[in-house]
């Protein structure tokens, strides 16, 4: 070759090994790369065809072969030391032949599906020279050898390609472990943290996993994959990883006999718990599986830290909250409920003793008091049994069209004479479609804004009720002209056992707001309470239609 053949070969292949940069950094996914690779290999060395694939746990794959513009359906798969990909992967350098014929690694299927007759095989190896990937072209154009210049090629080609294999898969693994770091904090759940995870850790590395947290002084596994066997072996390997925060069990010197490799959980310097992974022979972790598995175990461990400090959390909730229906309780045993029970049973009490000396009009009054006494004592056992199934989630919604007259009439009545005494306007239009709900719940919280209408304004102010049908969704206006809320409780009348102090009366658990709002979210719908501007306040209640 002149001097002229050789400087126009060389920037041929300078310029082909440009576009292979250039092809390879912009290409959208691995399967798109490979084939790239492929393509500008053929055009660098002279080639007929060629495939190129990544190295799986098991070994060296690939779904396909070019042969010119044209795609080869073949599933190419070589464990370590099958075909020239497979011996790639046991020694680490390149494999070269011109009589493929009569070679004793080919793969024979390949070798006749394609016809090859000479071969170059390269692998292609990161940053710390693990074999990450391969390629393979086939039979120089017109029949030539492959030259020490087409290995030179390969060898640069192969360079260029484990810079941008390397960043396609460490963004791969990036994006899985967002996506994982994106599911653990979507729920709050504890046993759904730790079933996440396992998840996770199978569907990226092909591994089942086991997890222990501390129990009564030892190791209790909280999560284990389908088909995982725990033995004494096994929790012994992971409560020696636990007490002293390293790796234990198989493919390590402790406690080898296990068949589990355990990895301490550590957040913060103290291990929350330990993780167990299968360990498959001959398997392979990439530099990059590697650093992922490494940050899928902080991940994980801080998981468990903070779904463990939750439940603590809900666990001294629940203390307070158990503390404060106790003391609602009592206070209702001690004031609330005993008012209403001195007063019924003075007035039985007045009735019995009489002797017909009371006439008939102030018999009926004792009677009327000891109804109102007794409806008044209902409401408020009623009250209690409502946030007593709430909290423990016993109540359920069973909804059905309701007629709004019908349930804002039948809270009317259960509140008995009060109402009757009061000034009730309806401002509901006569077309008002049935809307879904629950017609119990429902009516249960008229009946509490009622009673509170009533309790907090003069009794010769209206109480008012507008109802409408907006945007699909019933909206219903509860008003009266009492002394209103102090802006700064606004957002508290909700609360469970708030109360408003400078409304001057100590009567009620402070409960009553508290179970509308839940009842009215159980429909999905929301609720507020806001002062009117003609004095009093105005309850507004949503529920979709």
């Amino acid at each position: 070759m002149d001097d002229s053949s050789a400087q126009k070969a060389t920037e041929h292949s300078l310029s082909s090994l440009l576009r292979l940069s250039e092809k390879l950094n912009s290409a959208p996914d691995l399967d798109s790369l490979l084939d790239g690779l492929v393509e500008q290999l053929l055009d660098l060395t002279g080639a007929e065809s060629g495939c190129a694939g990544l190295r799986t746990s098991q070994g060296m794959s690939c779904s396909h072969f070019l042969q010119g513009p044209r795609i080869v359906p073949l599933t190419y798969h070589c464990a370590p030391g099958v075909g020239w990909a497979g011996w790639l992967i046991q020694h680490g350098t390149y494999y070269l032949t011109n009589d493929a014929a009569h070679d004793p690694v080919i793969v024979p299927e390949v070798r006749e599906r394609l016809g090859v007759r000479s071969g170059i095989a390269l692998p292609i190896a990161d940053s710390e020279k693990g074999v990450i990937a391969f390629f393979e072209v086939y039979n120089k154009t017109g029949g030539a050898e492959f030259t020490d210049a087409d290995l030179d090629h390969c060898l640069a080609a192969a360079q260029i390609a484990s810079i941008a294999i390397h960043n396609r898969l460490l963004y791969r693994n990036l994006s899985a472990l967002a996506a994982f770091s994106q599911s653990l904090t979507v729920t709050s759940d504890f046993d759904q943290i730790l079933e996440i995870i396992g998840h996770h850790i199978e569907a990226n590395f092909n591994r089942r996993s086991v997890i222990f947290l501390p129990s009564n002084g030892g190791l209790a596994a909280r999560y284990r994959s389908a088909d995982v066997v725990l033995n004494e072996s096994e929790l012994a390997a992971a409560t020696w990883s636990w007490k002293h925060g390293q790796d234990a069990g198989l493919s390590t010197d402790i406690l080898s006999a296990a068949q589990a490799h355990y990895v301490p959980l550590k957040a913060r310097g103290q291990v929350v718990g330990v993780l167990g992974l299968e360990v498959k022979k001959e398997a392979w972790f990439s530099g990059v599986q590697r650093q992922l598995f490494s940050a899928f175990v902080s991940q994980s461990a801080l998981a468990i830290e903070r779904g463990v400090l939750e439940q603590k959390v809900r666990r001294l909730r629940f203390i307070e909250e158990s503390d404060k229906v106790r003391n609602a309780v009592l206070t209702a045993i001690s004031h609330d409920v005993r008012a209403p029970l001195a007063a019924i049973t003075a007035s039985l009490s007045g009735l019995l003793t009489s002797d017909g000396v009371l006439d008939q009009a102030a018999e009926r009054q004792l009677l009327e008091t000891a109804d109102i006494e007794a409806r008044r004592l209902h409401r408020l056992v009623n009250n209690l049994l409502s946030m007593t199934r709430l909290e423990t989630g016993v109540s359920t919604v069973k909804t059905e069209p309701s007629d709004l007259l019908d349930v804002v009439g039948a809270a009317l009545e259960e509140l008995g004479a009060p109402a009757g005494l009061r000034q009730v306007s309806f401002e509901i239009p006569e077309d008002l479609p049935l809307v879904p709900m629950d017609f119990g719940l429902i009516t249960h919280v008229f009946i509490n804004l009622f009673s509170n209408a009533f309790k907090y304004s003069p009794p010769d102010t209206p109480v008012e009720i507008r109802g409408r049908i907006i945007d699909d969704q019933l909206e219903v206006l509860v008003a009266d002209r009492g002394v209103g809320v102090p802006p700064e409780d606004l957002d508290r009348v909700f609360d469970k056992f708030y109360r408003v102090t400078e409304l001057g009366s100590a009567h009620g658990l402070g409960l009553g707001l508290a179970i509308c709002k839940a009842f009215i979210e159980a429909h999905n719908g929301r609720i507020s309470l806001e002062n009117n501007p003609l004095g009093g306040t105005i309850v507004r209640l949503v529920i979709p239609e």
